[in-house]
């Protein structure tokens, strides 16, 4: 389920970011918890859903608990500075769309696995790591941490580390810039869409 994401990526450089409230720092490992909560009853009912309504069930969830627009923004790197608010605003949804279907299609089946939220810990300039895995029938564990950041108040996951160790975001980061220099911000938009339409036929994550 997760074998094509576990690649070697280099350290995503982290952004400034805002103090929250004692009240809301404890909430951060909750936040997992209730995504963690929502896969599960997804990959339970995978089967029954199918790609469209894993999709569903999970957007609004993600939605919620995802810095999607600072995400992509990271994403974009250097190029974002140069596009106009309107391709800022597609750039974000095409980030937003693709994210939640590459969890649809990653978990897409339930054969016994549970998830745990083994703790937290500082990270840098004021963002927290939550130690979390995801424990297969067999008792594997296969790590994936997720980097929170307040954003208005709240915790939203910003990073995810899978196998605790490397991140999604900069391997988003530098498979996008890749595009953005070779084939400009439409070419971007273009691969996104295929790999948003492969993801819906099961073609991969």
């Amino acid at each position: 389920m997760f074998d094509r994401a576990r690649r070697a990526a280099a350290v995503l450089l982290l952004a400034a970011c805002w103090p929250l409230s004692a009240a809301a720092q404890q909430a951060a490992g909750e936040r997992v918890g209730e995504l963690n909560s929502t896969l599960l009853e997804v990959m339970r009912d995978a089967e029954a859903l199918g790609f469209e309504g894993r999709y569903e069930r999970l957007a609004p969830v993600l939605e919620r608990l995802f810095a999607f627009p600072a995400m992509a923004r990271v994403a974009a790197g250097g190029h974002w500075r140069g596009l106009s608010a309107e391709d800022r605003g597609r750039l974000v949804d095409s980030f937003a769309r693709f994210s939640i279907a590459t969890f649809a299609s990653r978990f897409d089946g339930y054969s016994g696995e549970r998830f745990e939220v083994s703790g937290e810990r500082p990270a840098a300039r004021g963002a927290v790591l939550v130690e979390n895995a995801i424990i297969q029938s067999s008792g594997e564990r296969v790590g994936i941490d997720y980097l929170l950041r307040p954003v208005d108040g709240e915790w939203r996951i910003f990073d995810i580390y899978l196998d605790s160790r490397y991140s999604e975001l900069a391997t988003r980061r530098s498979e996008y810039v890749s595009i953005l220099d070779g084939e400009g911000f439409e070419g971007l938009m273009r691969t996104l869409e295929d790999k948003i339409a492969e993801l819906s036929r099961g073609s991969g994550a």
